[in-house]
């Protein structure tokens, strides 16, 4: 197969030519603008094969593991909330585990998932949840546009996605090792996004947990 020698950034629209080496044989390239890692599009998996491997996820409610995974981005977000807010998890996966931890503390929460609710509301939320989201974004910018015009102004943006350290790390990092991963952000990269759509970054926990708010 034909290889281009650049491609496009799709989060800031730079050319790139600085490829990083990378697991499964998949051409993977670093812009150095936004600093987004992204993975070439003739690489992609299906979507079919997508939702083969989303549907092998466990993700229960009754998974005391799972949950207390998404607590590391609902504790440090609850400060922000109240029960006169209406949020949305973007991204939610098939059984809306997030909304459900907010349910109990009386915060309410709807859902969208590409392949398990696919139907978006015609609302302006209060804050919107991604965890989990972002590394499977084929189109970074059209999705983050989409977030942005659902958020209302003042509102919150709960990011939780891993952020790649180093290139030299990047070829054995785990999550790399996912095929249906496909951006990788660093901090630059969330600090680019914080210009670019006007948002301020409130928190970095751990460099994993970003809440913007919305100017």
């Amino acid at each position: 197969m034909h290889r281009e020698v650049r491609a496009q950034c799709k989060l800031c629209d730079q050319w790139s030519d600085r490829k990083v080496a990378g697991p499964f044989n998949r051409t993977y390239y670093r812009c150095e603008n936004c600093e987004l890692i992204f993975v070439d599009p003739a690489d992609f998996i299906s979507e079919k094969e997508e939702l083969r491997r989303y549907d092998l996820h466990e993700n229960n409610p009754d998974d005391e593991g799972y949950k207390s995974f998404l607590k590391k981005a609902v504790v440090p977000a609850l400060p922000y909330l109240n029960d006169e807010m209406l949020g949305l998890d973007y991204g939610s996966g098939l059984n809306k585990v997030l909304s459900l931890l907010l349910k109990e503390k009386g915060i309410k929460c709807d859902n969208f998932d590409y392949y398990y609710h696919p139907k978006l509301e015609d609302k302006k939320y209060d804050f919107i949840f991604s965890t989990e989201t972002f590394e499977h974004f084929t189109d970074p910018k059209k999705e983050i546009d989409t977030l942005d015009n659902l958020l209302a102004t003042g509102g919150f943006l709960i990011i939780m996605t891993k952020t790649w350290i180093s290139e030299e790390r990047f070829e054995k990092w785990h999550y790399a090792r996912d095929y249906t991963h496909v951006s990788f952000f660093n901090v630059n990269t969330f600090h680019y996004i914080a210009e670019k759509w006007e948002y301020r970054i409130l928190e970095n926990i751990r460099n994993t947990v970003f809440i913007l708010q919305k100017n």
